[in-house]
């Protein structure tokens, strides 16, 4: 019966969607402080998959509102998911059940907030092995620093790198707060190499102790992503290094002025416990 509802929902938003489905700028004169933020991304892994809905943030700083009471489906060809939000967390939402997005698969997005409707398509590329990161020790410390997780330029293996370290386990690190002991890093292979990521500000150095416990993710991305992502990182990462961009709208794959980004991500997973014997060389990814 819900199944139904569903479809009926969709049969009935037809008229609404049609010539949605192609890639949007967003307009400057077109966007008020209510337009929604979406953040959203299916992965090839089994997992409750998740979509973030909030409103722009006109002040920096400030925790943006969240979206709540909207109702979002993701459909392909053959399968249709509704999400749910998370009442512990408004402007959350998760899919009612567990699922694995499939590799040169199409997804839609549906969001239907106070009958604003925003949709989205994102094809999920083929997964690939990479090379795992390479760490040494930190000078006299007994720590390890990261010197290597992949290329920053490749015109075609785009990717994007999620790095978590977990050294909660070990002694004397034990009962030490959560953001003492875990960390989370992003790397990017995009497809153009730009001067102001070359001369981009120096990130913070992550130091880890022996015995912890590192996860590395590649997540496959298409060029429409990889194009979002570099503009974003114009906007942020990049910014206060030598050769700084002006700032401009971003690209997007959402209908109606909405703001963000839905992409669908195979991914690949590599795990190692940090020891003092080291990798001696990098590869490429």
């Amino acid at each position: 019966m819900m199944k139904r509802r569903i479809l009926l929902y969709l049969l009935l938003t037809v008229s609404v969607l049609s010539g949605c489905e192609e890639q949007n700028d967003w307009a400057g004169n077109g966007l008020s402080d209510s337009s929604i933020v979406v953040e959203g991304m299916i992965t090839s892994e089994t997992e409750y998959q998740t979509v973030y809905l909030t409103k722009v943030s006109t002040i920096p700083g400030i925790t943006p509102e969240v979206v709540s009471g909207a109702g979002v489906l993701v459909s392909s060809p053959d399968e249709l998911y509704e999400f749910t939000e998370d009442p512990e967390q408004p402007g959350t939402y998760r899919s009612k059940i567990r699922f694995a997005g499939k590799q040169l698969r199409t997804y839609t997005l549906l969001i239907n907030h106070n009958n604003n409707v925003i949709t989205a398509k994102a094809t999920m590329p083929v997964g690939r092995e990479f090379v795992f990161l390479r760490y040494v020790k930190h000078g006299s410390t007994g720590l390890f620093r990261l010197v290597w997780v992949a290329n920053t330029y490749n015109a075609n293996r785009l990717a994007m790198y999620e790095v978590l370290l977990d050294w909660s386990m070990v002694d004397g690190y034990k009962h030490l707060p959560y953001e003492e002991t875990h960390a989370r890093l992003l790397y990017y292979t995009l497809p153009t190499l730009d001067v102001n990521q070359v001369f981009a500000p120096s990130s913070e150095m992550v130091l880890f102790p022996p015995g912890t416990h590192i996860t590395e993710k590649r997540y496959s991305i298409t060029e429409s992503h990889a194009a979002f992502l570099r503009a974003l990182l114009s906007e942020t990462n990049w910014q206060g290094g030598l050769f700084n961009v002006a700032s401009a709208n971003l690209p997007t794959n959402l209908s109606n002025n909405a703001r963000g980004y839905f992409s669908a991500c195979a991914v690949t997973t590599k795990t190692d416990i940090a020891r003092t014997i080291l990798p001696l060389s990098k590869g490429n990814n």
